[in-house]
């Protein structure tokens, strides 16, 4: 049986009710704090700020199962509100006025659910289970893997291995070019994409996420995985990539999560580890050397390039061609759950470094700062000079610094840093004259 819009109304209030279904017993409720809510038999349900107009009381409509409510909403259009197991949950809002027979039954609507329901995803979960099982369950996954939240991960890994594999078979799609983005970075974490037989598809979505740059972490996985299967290709759409500039976004659109600036930082990391694997020849390498030349990666030790991190004098070499291949090789080697939560941080100018060393096209800048750096360093062994000595004092220095500061002058013969002043000759190959200075 229809209730006409005119009688229900009438009864529940000014705001008109959504076309179709019969009238709801269920109604919404303004607490004296907080926002309105909807109230389902003993199911409640919060509603978003600015759904309803203050004071508002909508007609709720259901449809012939009670399991799918409607209202009209304050901007006009309709919520659609879902009755699963022992709870309520708000589903996706359409035009006016409803249609139940047209709108989405709960099979399709979970993945909206999984999207609205915020803190509550750990009792969705638990109803849909109960409600629809591990299917409906591996359906909300589907449908919501684009949803940010450990929810996912969490009712992912309780699936049955069937239904596992259901999902990740789903999500595999969304790797080939023109599939929606939503839910890439879950597919491309959870697809074993470095098969020789998956190159050509990766290299599609590849060209077409970069032009405009979207979803750059996933993409970056991308070029990863194609690059560890096919060399070339990856050198070549590295280097396509990098021509695109994708740390420029002035004029990127979209919120600074969707431009994702370290996303984007991952992505030229990807480029340019994959220009460094081919060892081939890009245009757009030297530009990403940066302008730090004294950086703590350029620098080996017996584990390979520096992190920045370790306790050193700053005497270490250069880091050779065979050392820079093993770090491409290891850095490449990265499983795309750590790319995708940048947990090491990127390090795009060792993989230009090593790209320029393996062609013979290291910059002169670099070689002459760092073959400074390693002078002999000449100086009394005390007193300190942060001891409070008088300026002009000889003085022992820390060798670290006198080491980092003689690269970061590459022209100069007299630098001062803090409380130390010393001098450089380059005929003699020395640092010396350590003396005391007043501080800045």
């Amino acid at each position: 049986m229809l209730v006409t819009l005119s009688a229900l109304a009438a009864c529940k209030g000014s705001s008109p009710a959504p076309s179709g279904g019969t009238a709801s017993p269920a109604e919404v409720r303004w607490p004296d704090a907080g926002p309105a809510e909807l109230a389902i038999a003993e199911r409640v349900v919060a509603l978003p700020s600015g759904e309803l107009a203050d004071a508002a009381h909508p007609a709720i409509m259901q449809d012939e199962t009670g399991a799918r409510l409607a209202f009209v909403r304050a901007a006009g259009d309709v919520r659609l509100v879902y009755v699963v197991g022992s709870g309520a949950y708000l589903g996706p809002v359409t035009k006016a006025p409803i249609d139940f027979r047209a709108a989405p039954d709960l099979d399709h609507a979970l993945g909206s659910l999984f999207e609205t329901a915020g803190e509550r995803r750990a009792k969705l979960v638990a109803d849909v289970s109960k409600a629809k099982g591990d299917a409906g369950i591996a359906r909300m996954l589907i449908d919501g893997a684009g949803v940010d939240g450990h929810e996912w991960e969490e009712a992912f890994a309780k699936l049955p291995e069937p239904r596992a594999a259901e999902v990740r078979a789903a999500l595999a799609g969304l790797l080939e070019r023109g599939k929606p983005t939503a839910g890439l970075e879950r597919a491309v974490a959870l697809t074993p994409l470095r098969e020789p037989a998956r190159a050509a598809a990766l290299a599609a979505r590849i060209k077409e996420l970069t032009d405009p740059v979207r979803k750059p972490r996933a993409t970056a996985v991308m070029l990863r995985s194609l690059t560890s299967v096919d060399k070339a290709q990856g050198s070549q759409l590295g280097c396509e990539v990098l021509g695109k500039k994708p740390l420029d976004t002035a004029n990127a659109k979209g919120t600074p999560e969707e431009i994702d600036l370290p996303g984007r930082e991952a992505l030229v990391e990807a480029a340019l580890l994959a220009i460094a694997a081919a060892g081939t020849e890009c245009p757009h390498v030297a530009a990403q050397l940066g302008e730090d030349v004294c950086t703590a990666s350029f620098r080996c030790n017996e584990q390979g390039p520096l992190t920045g991190r370790e306790t050193t004098k700053q005497d270490e070499p250069l880091c050779t061609k065979e050392q820079l291949a093993q770090a491409v090789t290891k850095d490449l080697a990265r499983g795309p759950a750590e790319v995708l939560a940048l947990s090491s941080g990127t390090r795009p100018q060792l993989f230009a470094f090593a790209t320029l060393v393996a062609r013979g096209k290291t910059p002169t800048t670099v070689t002459t700062a760092h073959a400074r750096r390693r002078y002999a360093v000449v100086q009394p062994k005390e007193p300190e000079c942060e001891s409070g000595v008088a300026p002009g004092t000889p003085c022992h220095c820390e060798e670290a610094i006198l080491r980092d500061q003689t690269c970061r002058h590459p022209e100069g013969n007299n630098v001062s840093v803090g409380v130390c002043k010393f001098e450089i000759d380059d005929k003699q190959k020395k640092l010396f004259n350590v003396v005391a200075t007043a501080p800045p």
